[in-house]
């Protein structure tokens, strides 16, 4: 009885001394590989990116996002308006790889298929003003 009574003591103090342990650690910060979230019901705007291989999505939270996608996607700086066809479930779902782009076209729909989504950066827009200014020339 009095073996049960100390192994429970000890049971409880290390239990005691490990709870506030465990609180106290932080949280791991997010790396820089983890897939941006690009919610479909929240996107606010889109501008083509020279080339047509990708499209810069800005959401109301004015972050912006770069979606790649598989092929040429063509006519993007004509459309006023685009949809996005997500396998996820309701608007707050991430867009993620897979999904599509989708336009009306004169001809009928048109969709471009998603490669991948990376956060935009001040590095990419300076490449797509480089690509804009090389193709006007």
């Amino acid at each position: 009885m009095e073996d049960s009574m100390t192994r429970s003591i000890l049971i409880a103090a290390l239990l005691f001394t490990a709870v506030p342990a465990l609180a106290q650690t932080p949280a791991p910060a997010p790396t820089q590989a983890e897939m941006p979230c690009l919610r479909q019901g929240l996107i606010y705007d889109f501008k083509p990116v020279p080339g047509n291989r990708s499209l810069v999505v800005i959401d109301r939270a004015r972050k912006r996002y770069r979606l790649n996608f598989m092929g040429v996607c063509s006519n993007l700086q004509y459309h006023l308006g685009l949809g996005f066809k997500t396998h996820g479930v309701g608007t707050l779902s991430c867009v993620a790889k897979g999904d599509q782009v989708v336009m009306r076209d004169v001809v009928g729909p048109n969709w471009c298929v998603i490669r991948d989504i990376q956060a935009q950066t001040p590095e990419l827009d300076g490449a797509d003003a480089a690509a804009a200014a090389a193709k006007q020339r």
